[in-house]
């Protein structure tokens, strides 16, 4: 695939578009920096990390690796819908990235590893990721065994997440990955059961977390705060209140409460 036409195709700002397209580097070292990423990943990131300008340099690699990405979409019968689906992180994360640090470019690079190596995909409003479950867990009287492969989900950025939107991209799934049994597993904030505390019951996020059984907790994590407010504070009467949210979740934690993470497990077929 060109490169102009995947960043159309991820609907790319014009601005990261017209960076992307004007960024210099000959031929041979994009070879040479696409062997080392699938020979050796960490040497890799260590090697583009430790340069200056590394974050614009990793929107440019992170795009041509996509871009090359899509034949084995091709062979392997992946619609071109599910790979611009997909591959729209890289515009939510360097979009992100000029939020927090003034430029386009990609500071999430662990995180977008995956797309590339075909290990996640976008189904509908969610992502979904393979990987085999870290213990035996009992849920639901389902026995989940160590190693065994479930489906990882993920919540990107964007749109809102209505029942109907999650319900679909489940269903997706289930068609998309049909060697692998409908057992979704979830680790976000999304999943905390605080939230109850600050959102009206009928919400998109808590009409989500109540699809799943929570099976850990995470007082700890600080993904709720960062995601409600952009960046973390050791003290919360820092934070912004421009958002309903933002108001509640501050005055909660104000108020001593704690926003961490929840783990749970979605299986479908037991409902």
């Amino acid at each position: 695939m060109r490169l102009l036409e995947f960043c159309e195709g991820i609907q790319l700002n014009d601005a990261a578009r017209r960076q992307i397209e004007a960024y210099v580097m000959e031929e041979s070292d994009y070879l040479e920096h696409k062997r080392q990423f699938l020979a050796d990943r960490h040497s890799f990131f260590e090697r583009v990390t430790g340069e200056e300008g590394y974050r614009q340099k990793l929107l440019y690699l992170f795009a041509r690796l996509a871009a090359d990405a899509y034949e084995e979409y091709r062979v392997r019968g992946i619609p071109d819908g599910v790979y611009f689906d997909t591959f729209s992180d890289i515009r939510i994360w360097s979009e992100v990235c000029r939020r927090d640090y003034g430029e386009y470019g990609i500071e999430e690079y662990g995180w977008l590893q995956e797309h590339v190596r075909l290990r996640l995909f976008r189904l509908g409003r969610l992502q979904f990721q393979p990987y085999a479950f870290e213990s035996d867990l009992k849920v639901n009287g389902l026995l989940i065994e160590k190693n065994q492969v479930v489906l990882n989900v993920h919540i990107p950025e964007g749109e809102p997440l209505t029942p109907e939107e999650a319900e679909r991209s489940f269903r997706l799934a289930r068609t998309f990955f049909r060697g692998i049994p409908p057992i979704f597993t979830c680790r976000s904030w999304l999943l905390y059961p605080g939230l109850a505390e600050i959102l009206n019951p009928e919400s998109n996020i808590l009409r989500f977390q109540r699809l799943f059984t929570i099976y850990e907790v995470d007082e700890k994590a600080k993904e709720a705060e960062q995601r409600i407010f952009i960046r973390t504070a050791s003290d919360p009467s820092e934070y912004a209140e421009q958002t309903s949210l933002q108001r509640a979740a501050k005055a909660y934690l104000l108020a001593g409460g704690k926003l961490g993470r929840g783990c749970g497990v979605y299986v479908p077929d037991l409902e």
